[in-house]
């Protein structure tokens, strides 16, 4: 009776989902705060920090074009929030009386009226990995195809480089579908390892805090590889400035167009005093030969 006025009787958090989200929403929301009465707070932790990690990767790589591109930078920021944040939902542990028999989790405790074995759990891995690549493909088809079409009217070349939409969707299929499905289902084994070996509670937020930071780190930094995305250097305005010396960077500033040098890597010899672009067949200078006399 206590649980069941502590549940329905005063206006709670779970309370508020169910009767503001449908049903199919709702349930699993509720479900998996029985489970884990932190997953809000997890929830809102993993929100802003994928937001800040790609924010600050965009600025870091875009560099002088971040503003002007801006558009491109917050299209690949929400993508890649919704998808870390369908990871963690779709991993997390979740209590369910419904048709359900496999965890969301290789690591998921086993409760009354449901109990998971090693077949379970093995089974659980593999359709997650199927359910993780089904939607990484369509949301980054989706993705794809607005960057294409964003990136289309633009009269300057992007100062990054842009995947094609298929390229895209297979790379973000297999990022989550294998690495991210791993990463986090270890995080979540860590999480339970953790609650059941520390008595105070204080220590267990603060080391679960600092991997799931360390966590969201490497998954920005390897989603980029995994991609092949990366800061075209040869359209940098501050690498053109440099081939071209401080004598042209009004002229540069002044052009409608995009000006790319031909032979970008092998014109800064010149920087060094190295000529290039010089006749094969011009003859050396010959040199006088000194003849010593004895006497």
């Amino acid at each position: 009776m206590v649980q069941y006025l502590s549940t329905f009787g005063r206006p709670t958090k779970a309370r508020y989902f169910s009767r503001a989200f449908p049903d199919f929403f709702s349930r699993g929301l509720v479900g998996r705060m029985l489970a884990d009465p932190s997953f809000l707070h997890k929830m809102t932790f993993e929100l802003l920090a994928t937001a800040s990690t790609s924010v600050w990767w965009e600025m870091k790589n875009r560099k002088e074009r971040f503003q002007e591109e801006w558009d491109l930078v917050f299209l690949n920021v929400v993508t890649a929030t919704v998808c870390n944040l369908a990871v963690f939902c779709s991993l997390a542990p979740c209590r369910s009386y419904m048709i359900q028999k496999l965890p969301n989790n290789l690591f998921e405790k086993s409760y009354p009226m449901r109990q998971f074995g090693l077949l379970g759990r093995t089974q659980s891995l593999f359709s997650k990995a199927a359910e993780l690549c089904l939607g990484g493909l369509i949301i980054s088809s989706i993705q794809g195809g607005l960057s294409n079409v964003l990136s289309a009217g633009r009269e300057r070349r992007l100062s990054m480089t842009v995947p094609s939409i298929s390229n895209n969707a297979l790379s973000y299929g297999a990022y989550y579908g294998l690495y991210a499905n791993l990463r986090y289902q270890f995080l979540c084994g860590l999480d339970r390892s953790m609650a059941n070996h520390f008595d105070v509670l204080g220590v267990t937020i603060f080391f679960g805090t600092a991997m799931r930071l360390m966590n969201i780190q490497i998954g920005e930094l390897s989603r980029h590889a995994w991609l092949g995305e990366g800061a075209d250097l040869l359209n940098s305005d501050n690498l053109l400035r440099t081939y071209n010396g401080p004598a042209a960077e009004l002229a540069i500033d002044q052009q409608t167009g995009w000006f790319i040098s031909k032979n970008a890597i092998v014109s800064g010899l010149e920087l060094l005093g190295i000529k290039y672009g010089a006749p094969e067949d011009a003859s050396p200078k010959l040199r006088r030969k000194r003849i010593v006399r004895k006497k």
